[in-house]
């Protein structure tokens, strides 16, 4: 890939061009492909801050690995229990400030910590993690993993943060954390597989990986749309969103779209087999109704499920 060698920057000193492009977008950023953070209407940005989905009489705040039940007395007050968990340590995650989006704070450190790294090793550690095509083809494939930690400027890292901000914490609370990371590395992958597939430029940013939570979200309503109230709203929400961003990458310098839509992609695809998928299974004497999570993984891998009983 040749670059106008007026344009190269001072902190590449390796001759080969991949690694020019990438050094010299410290300077001229439109060299290098973004992928940006999600824009959320201001609508649909305050439902998912909330950090959960309301269903009708119940309030998803915590799941389970295979089921878990719900008192079914009232209104949106009322939160089920996490399967298997005795009523002293019910309240557990009610006094960790953490409950519902501690991997989404590990996250967004992450990404601060690795642009702190970019600067300090003045670039060198984006030369090392960026979606290169040429270096990838030489087995890095690490690089498919780590573009989605880098971020070419200030900027980009702000919208990217705060887009995760935005979304990652509600699909924590309805996916639990194993899941949820299962989703967000799943959608980082296959968005730089895909930009890597349809796009010889470099690359960087998280918002394929975010792209591909919304694409949770979608999944997790569309699953649960007789049980979700609003969910054709949900749904019509998340469509615009999608839409919205798509156009703007497209009408945008710069802007990945093969790594969004890999993204967006990968998400669906690894919530649609991992779940959450829950079932409504019975009602205990107390009142108490009794979900199990019935994702094509436990079938396509044969995990057992061993029933829990409640206290």
């Amino acid at each position: 890939m040749d670059v106008p060698q007026v344009l190269l920057s001072p902190v590449c000193k390796a001759g080969h061009d991949s690694l020019h492009l990438i050094a010299t977008s410290f300077h001229h950023s439109y060299l290098l492909r973004h992928r940006v953070g999600i824009i959320l209407p201001r609508q649909l940005k305050d439902k998912w801050c909330q950090g959960s989905i309301q269903l009708k009489g119940f309030n998803f705040l915590q799941l389970s690995n295979d089921a878990f039940s719900f008192f079914s007395g009232g209104g949106h007050g009322d939160h089920f229990r996490k399967a298997g968990m005795s009523n002293s340590n019910s309240n557990m995650s009610r006094k960790n400030s953490f409950s519902g989006r501690k991997w989404t704070n590990i996250l967004l450190a992450a990404n601060v910590l690795f642009y702190i790294a970019q600067l300090a090793s003045q670039g060198k550690v984006l030369l090392w993690g960026a979606k290169i095509n040429s270096l990838i083809d030489k087995g890095q494939l690490w690089r498919l993993a780590t573009s989605s930690f880098l971020h070419a400027n200030i900027g980009h890292l702000m919208v990217n943060c705060y887009s995760l901000n935005s979304v990652g914490p509600t699909v924590e609370s309805f996916s639990g954390p194993l899941r949820y990371l299962a989703v967000y590395f799943a959608s980082a992958i296959a968005s730089s597989a895909m930009s890597y597939r349809f796009s010889r430029l470099p690359a960087v940013g998280a918002s394929g990986a975010i792209f591909g939570l919304v694409g949770s979200v979608a999944v997790f309503v569309l699953r649960h749309k007789d049980i979700v109230g609003g969910g054709k709203e949900d749904l019509l929400h998340i469509a615009r969103v999608i839409a919205l961003n798509m156009v703007l990458g497209l009408l945008s310098n710069g802007i990945d779209n093969w790594g969004h839509l890999g993204g967006l992609i990968g998400g669906v695809a690894a919530s649609w087999l991992i779940g959450p998928a829950w079932k409504y299974e019975s009602t205990t004497r107390d009142g108490r109704r009794v979900f199990s999570d019935s994702a094509p993984m436990y079938n396509l891998f044969r995990i057992t499920r061993v029933p829990k009983q409640w206290k």
